[in-house]
């Protein structure tokens, strides 16, 4: 055991480089995060209310914000999801994943500054949909190239940098709304959105500096750019290395262009590639299933409704507890299996929302005891979540499709993430608004009831990707191996991109890497 961690300690070491241009690329996702708990914080401060909501004595903060504004400004940004990922099907086979990156800088700058310079409810509704758009090129092309440039054994946890960064965003968030909420006046909202900036600043100017993704480069036919590629992003020098890297990407992909001339829509459901499909559009459905749009949308809203003291402080503590779990995230995710962390925390999920709903149900919603109860447990699924939902479906939903088609699966993917995340943003209002049901923290019975089904999913369908390259996932789906039989099944394809490292360390974990993979 000891030797293992040695190994996997040198593995990291020898990658540090791609890890840290993911985690910086993943900074996309950061814009995502702090939008959805900085709009979260604004339907319960004052000062927002003051010009988009409504004097309400019998709230306990004296404003309200209507049902029909609640649900708009949080499901238009889904719509403006929904329209960038029809243009990534659309466009996605032309665009590098760099251009869509700064699609999305571009179309975020745009948002930010509508709704800084608006105060009627139909700028921030195109403020809403413009930063819902940008959102939708972020998410898919962040993932995209961490997923087309992290090395195989290390791309899950890769990969799940993208729910830290949203974790780090939300933060941050509700860290700047709590400290401009007293201000009662526009700067208490206007200053926060200004701070969003940084994103589309940082993330845009990064991108001068880096090449696209390998796999791009492959597609198009530029071999020699792949291998400056794979140089920058993971600094290998050895020169036979690179090629041989290049030539297993290359190969892969000439096989299944053979294999399946021509992208169209109807490629996605015919053959192997309707069951990646499938498995990649559960997986997003699975991030709406987990509730946790539910809880970083609405969660200061039900705390006020709720009436737990200092709300913002508790969504912070909350969110700082969060973060630990999604740094836990990356050794887990290379420890255990993506199935073991799914299901495993999917049911103690589905535990924390019953529990939610089960006490306000028993207690009430005056009672003290209830809103301890409800901030001690929504920490807990905070945190669980952190761990293996949200970057277990972020890594399984890009590592499914095939290399042909992952720009349009991806894409069309991301659509229907953020049309249930529209569905969940544009309903929940009426359950939890007191003008409406007023269910308030009962509506942890319908996400209790998810995170099980989600759960029974993914034991039964989602197959063991860790540890394979991309090329040893398009073999084991050509051959139909069923989901339970991923990890241990012996595959041809040798792991190229699994060799880079130095001394001994590195050699043994070839030797256990080569065991599995049929060398």
């Amino acid at each position: 055991m000891a030797a293992l961690d040695a190994v996997r300690r040198s593995r990291l070491w020898a990658e540090k480089r791609v890890i840290f241009i993911c985690f910086l690329i993943a900074s996309g996702q950061l814009q995502y995060g702090f939008d959805s708990a900085a709009i979260a914080g604004f339907q319960s401060m004052p000062g927002f209310l003051a010009v988009f909501g409504y004097v309400d004595p019998a709230n306990p903060i004296g404003y309200n914000i209507s049902t029909d504004v609640q649900r708009l400004i949080q499901s238009l940004m889904n719509v403006g999801g929904f329209l960038a990922a029809v243009s990534i099907y659309t466009f996605g086979s032309h665009l590098s994943r760099r251009l869509g990156l700064w699609i999305g800088c571009l179309l975020g700058f745009l948002a930010i500054s509508i709704m800084i310079g608006v105060t009627n409810v139909a700028g921030l509704y195109a403020g809403r949909l413009f930063l819902g758009a940008s959102n939708g090129f972020f998410i898919p092309y962040s993932v995209m190239y961490m997923t087309e440039s992290a090395p195989s054994l290390l791309r899950g946890s890769i990969v799940g940098m993208s729910t830290f960064q949203t974790s780090l965003g939300a933060l941050l968030g509700i860290l700047v709304d709590n400290y401009t909420n007293p201000r009662h006046n526009n700067a208490s909202w206007q200053i926060p959105l200004g701070v969003m900036y940084v994103v589309p600043v940082f993330v845009g100017t990064l991108l001068f500096f880096l090449p696209d993704t390998p796999r791009f480069y492959v597609t198009r036919g530029e071999d020699e750019k792949a291998i400056q590629a794979i140089r920058r992003l993971r600094g290998i020098s050895d020169e036979s290395l690179l090629r041989a890297e290049v030539d297993d990407i290359k190969n892969a992909y000439l096989m299944e262009k053979e294999l399946h001339a021509g992208v169209h829509l109807r490629d996605m459901f015919r053959g192997p590639d309707l069951r990646r499909t499938l498995i990649s559009y559960c997986c997003v459905i699975g991030q709406t299933a987990s509730g946790v749009v539910f809880m970083s949308s609405y969660s200061v809203y039900l705390f006020v409704q709720a009436k737990v003291g200092s709300p913002f402080m508790w969504i912070m503590i909350s969110l700082a507890i969060a973060l630990t779990g999604n740094m836990a995230a990356f050794p887990a995710m290379r420890v255990w299996g993506r199935r073991e962390l799914l299901v495993s925390c999917s049911i103690i999920s589905s535990v924390m929302m019953f529990a939610i709903a089960i006490v306000y149900t028993v207690l009430g919603r005056e009672s003290a005891s209830a809103g301890k109860a409800l901030v001690g447990l929504s920490i807990v699924y905070t945190w669980i979540y952190g761990l293996g939902q949200g970057p277990v479906l972020w890594a399984l939903s890009t590592e499914m499709p095939s290399q042909r088609l992952r720009s349009q699966t991806v894409g069309t993917a991301s659509g229907i993430n953020f049309i249930f995340g529209w569905l969940t943003s544009f309903f929940t209002p009426y359950f939890i608004n007191p003008d409406k049901m007023n269910w308030g923290p009962k509506y942890g019975y319908i996400w209790g009831a998810s995170n099980l089904a989600l759960a029974v999913w993914a034991f039964l369908f989602v197959p063991e990707t860790k540890g394979r390259s991309l090329e040893q996932l398009d073999e084991l789906f050509e051959k139909g191996v069923g989901a339970r039989k991923f990890s241990s099944f012996v595959v041809e394809r040798q792991l190229v991109d699994g060799y880079h490292g130095q001394g001994t360390a590195a050699s043994e974990d070839s030797e256990k890497v080569a065991s599995v993979s049929g060398k």
